[in-house]
């Protein structure tokens, strides 16, 4: 293409001085003419079919091993991939699969010989209870896990299954996610590792002076990462941002030199590395997520009825955290209120429990004495049971390890959702389940999540039904398609067990996971994509409503 040179106007220096309407319509088609054969040669990825299947080639030709398209749009990939014609059509070409129908997390690491996995230790402890994921994971070359704090029994049983390096991420979102990484590959020790490129960490007391090696004190972060604040809440920001008086001007940001207070206590080892000790105010993490208890608090006391009102986190079981709330007050029904709080509150934010007591216990000095919170006994609902019809398609999963031989025969699709239904009570621990209820908000976790798919599949032979498909479908209405659409017509199924509640190890979790992310050594334009919550209609017509249910979840643990 021959460029057309412009004349530069007498006595101008600047070329960004030039007033561009001054310039010929010639000029002005050059130039943007120019401009973007400039950006489609260095940058674009966009253009023809034949151009993408080039581009990927010349990546290929030159040692690049992947090419990642992550799209997280909340619903099912296949309902994305047609917004997408062409770029499906881009990944078959250089990079054409066998689609057997298996979309299980096993399946996907070993089609798309993945090399690096990303998540949360809840999600991390729900891969390595699967057999048949666990089997898979020896292929990964990397472990990354962040989020919340990461047990030592989780990174050991990683160690066993995976030769993978393992990396602890520490960041919160105020400091732009990563801020602290810790090599865990050998090491028994689970620290938060020291501060990444650009980063300054701060150990510091309560008058903002560093504390010495080996000393707690509450954590600081400064660097490139430090965010501007809070939108538009200037009081919060003032609070938690302030000038970093510790660092040089040379490691300062271009934008200036802030530092943000985390709330996290820690201490700083001889070595180097930061222990995690826990928080210093009442902001607590529960699966991944931060949580302001005062804020539960503040609502629960704004509800008609709640004289007093007190969240706290227990952990009756080791390792097994829930959110509980407990109020006292006339005419106070646990379901609405429940209810009450789901239209103000987070997903996350809402209480497992709503416990309602005459009286809170009280400390000598008359404050709430936390520690005398009785343990929640189960929940009382007024929702009648309806099982929904069974119309799902049939869904393809991860074949689990074991399946059992039915012990009834040709039970029909209603005896299949009694059974379903029972099993969903006598792992909860609760008398009754609506269609609209939540697995996560009713008390499940990452464990009772694990038991809740053995039961079914040992007692109901679901030989097909997979663990994650407890956190796909946390809703016992969509829950219970997906299992009608898993037993053939006339499939045999357990006689349900009347087994009463059973007192568990309740804690509440977040209903799905944070997003899984993977690489894969291959040079092939992937769309990815987190694992999505039930959604809350099956029209392909009700995008919004799939994509507010999948936000309103990840907020959770969606």
């Amino acid at each position: 293409m021959g460029f057309p040179a412009f004349r530069r106007p007498e006595g101008m220096s600047n070329p960004m001085a030039i007033d561009l309407g001054t310039l010929s319509d010639d000029e002005m088609d050059g130039i943007l003419e120019f401009a973007f054969l400039r950006y489609f040669d260095d940058s674009g990825l966009f253009g023809s079919f034949e151009d993408g299947v080039a581009r990927v080639e010349h990546l290929r030709g030159i040692g690049v091993g992947e090419i990642a398209c992550l799209i997280d749009y909340g619903i099912a990939p296949a309902q994305v991939v047609e917004g997408f014609p062409l770029l499906a059509k881009l990944r078959e070409a250089v990079n054409p699969l066998e689609d057997d129908g298996d979309f299980s997390m096993a399946a996907q690491i070993r089609r798309h010989k993945v090399t690096h996995l990303q998540c949360t230790p809840s999600m991390a402890r729900i891969l390595v209870s699967d057999p048949v994921v666990a089997a898979e994971m020896g292929r990964l070359k990397c472990i990354m896990v962040g989020g919340e704090a990461l047990p030592p029994s989780l990174l050991a049983e990683m160690r066993r299954l995976s030769d993978a390096k393992i990396l602890n991420m520490y960041g919160p979102t105020e400091t732009t996610i990563w801020s602290t990484v810790a090599d865990l590959s050998h090491g028994a020790e689970v620290t938060l590792g020291r501060p990444i490129a650009n980063t300054q960490i701060y150990v510091l007391d309560t008058e903002g002076s560093p504390v010495p090696p080996d000393g707690q004190g509450e954590l600081w972060i400064g660097g490139h990462g430090v965010t501007r604040g809070y939108w538009q809440r200037e009081d919060l920001t003032n609070a938690a941002f302030r000038p970093d008086p510790f660092v040089t001007p040379d490691r300062a940001a271009p934008w200036g030199a802030r530092m943000y207070k985390t709330g996290d206590l820690v201490r700083w080892r001889e070595d180097g590395l930061l222990d995690y000790i826990g928080r210093a105010d009442l902001q607590i993490k529960l699966r991944g997520f931060r949580i302001e208890l005062g804020e539960i608090e503040a609502a629960l006391a704004d509800l008609t009825g709640v004289r007093d009102a007190v969240a706290i986190v227990r952990e009756d079981v080791a390792g097994d955290r829930r959110l509980v709330a407990y109020v006292t007050g006339a005419g106070l029904d646990e379901a609405r209120m429940r209810e009450a709080l789901i239209e103000r509150l987070p997903g996350h934010m809402v209480p497992g429990r709503i416990v309602v007591l005459d009286k809170m216990p009280l400390t000598p000095n008359r404050k709430i004495d936390r520690k005398q919170l009785p343990v929640p006994g189960g929940v009382v609902r007024a929702v009648p049971v309806v099982a929904p019809p069974p119309v799902a398609p049939p869904v393809a999963v991860a074949p689990a390890p074991v399946a059992p031989a039915p012990v009834a025969a040709n039970a029909g699709n209603a005896e299949l959702a009694q059974g379903v239904l029972e099993i969903w009570r006598e792992t909860l621990g609760v008398p009754s389940i609506a269609p609209r209820d939540n697995f996560f908000a009713l008390g499940g976790h990452s464990l009772l999540a694990i038991q809740l798919h053995r039961t079914l599949r040992d007692r109901l032979g679901l030989a097909r039904l997979g663990v994650t498909d407890v956190f796909r479908f946390p809703v016992f209405e969509a829950f219970q398609k997906h299992v009608a659409g898993l037993a053939p017509a006339g499939a045999a199924t357990a006689a349900p067990v009347a087994t009463p509640a059973a007192p568990r190890p309740a804690v509440v979790a977040p209903a799905v996971q944070a997003p899984v992310q993977v690489a894969a050594p291959v040079a092939q334009p992937a769309v990815m994509q987190a694992p999505a919550a039930a959604p809350i209609s099956e029209s392909a017509s009700d995008i919004v409503a799939q994509r507010r249910a999948m936000r309103a979840q990840l907020r959770q643990n969606r």
